[in-house]
């Protein structure tokens, strides 16, 4: 993804229209919303007081590379995406959020280390990812060249249907989701970065959702559990590790003991954590993943072919009719009623 260049000399602070027109816009279908903005410089100062404005940096840290320090910035944009492209040739440390937005970024040249959760992933050139949304990250930046596609929250949960839907950050997505993501950007990017041709807003929204439809398709979801343990510190880290154990062996025979071991806690640590962040019990946890998962079984299954009692015994549930009143009483409706809606 190549981003267009200014054609004379570069200046500090380069943002105008895509494509300007003689005439003054009066709403017509024919405006052309997006903006065009390039950066220069070698004034370290100023690099972090810009990408401070969009990235939130926090008492960065700089050490320098080379003699002269370079950074540039390129990006084109609406109020739904914008493409950018920036250079950064120093090494930086900061940490950094963004929470209005969805940032898929993949790296050009140079090396980039984020520490997200307790753990740290390098990233590879090349292969995109999503960033953190809406929780601080650490960033090590290595004389980088970065490539990002900006997704606006709003747009991007509207558009999925869902007013909590968000990715979930730092997972490598599969070689099929590399493929869908690296499709839509040779098919659009360069349409959408044409600064010099006007562009309808029906083109522009239409190349909008093809990057949201690819991003959807291409990036891991993050579960609704993994975004009701907020905050970054160990216990939350341990926390978040107790709720992906549950949520991976559910259907199996396991209690407090395993939870509290897979998360590195004490029994009591367990219980007194999950009563803390989440107002619950280990068994009142279990139950729920395990009410949640016999509901999707429910809904997908052909009721010629599922029976409510192998479902219900698959998750745990040994005795039907406490299961069925547990299933009504949270979801509002018979285990039967259910299977049926298919």
């Amino acid at each position: 993804m190549v981003l267009p260049r200014d054609t004379g000399q570069p200046a500090p602070d380069t943002t105008r229209p895509a494509a300007p027109s003689s005439a003054p816009s009066n709403g017509s279908s024919h405006d052309d919303a997006r903006y065009f903005r390039r950066l220069v410089g070698s004034d370290v100062d100023e690099a972090l007081a810009f990408f401070t404005g969009d990235y939130d940096f926090r008492t960065p840290r700089v050490r320098r590379t080379r003699q002269r320090p370079h950074w540039d910035f390129a990006g084109v944009g609406d109020e739904r995406m914008s493409l950018r492209s920036s250079r950064f040739l120093v090494d930086l440390r900061t940490e950094s959020m963004v929470d209005d937005q969805f940032l898929v970024a993949w790296l050009r040249s140079g090396s980039s280390t984020i520490t997200h959760g307790g753990r740290s992933i390098d990233l590879e050139p090349g292969v995109p990812v999503v960033l953190p949304f809406a929780e601080a990250y650490e960033l090590h930046h290595r004389d980088i060249g970065l490539n990002l596609v900006h997704l606006d929250r709003d747009h991007v949960q509207t558009t999925v249907g869902d007013p909590e839907f968000a990715f979930e950050a730092m997972r490598r997505p599969t070689a099929e989701g590399i493929r869908t993501w690296q499709a839509a950007v040779r098919a659009h990017a360069s349409t959408w970065l044409d600064v010099e041709h006007r562009m309808t807003p029906t083109v522009q929204r239409t190349i909008t959702d093809a990057f949201v439809a690819a991003a959807v398709e291409a990036f891991p979801r993050r579960d609704r559990w993994q975004s009701s343990v907020h905050g970054n510190g160990p216990e939350h880290d341990r926390l978040r590790r107790a709720l992906e154990y549950v949520h991976a062996h559910a259907r199996d025979a396991i209690g407090t003991p395993e939870i509290a071991a897979a998360a590195g806690l004490s029994a009591r640590g367990l219980q007194q954590s999950l009563r803390r962040h989440l107002d619950q019990t280990p068994g009142d946890l279990l139950r729920s993943v395990r009410l949640d998962g016999a509901r999707g079984d429910l809904l997908r299954g052909d009721r010629d072919e599922t029976s409510v009692a192998d479902i219900a015994r698959s998750w745990g549930f040994g005795h039907l009719g406490r299961f069925s009143a547990t299933y009504r009483a949270r979801f509002g409706e018979l285990p039967s009623e259910s299977l049926r809606t298919r």
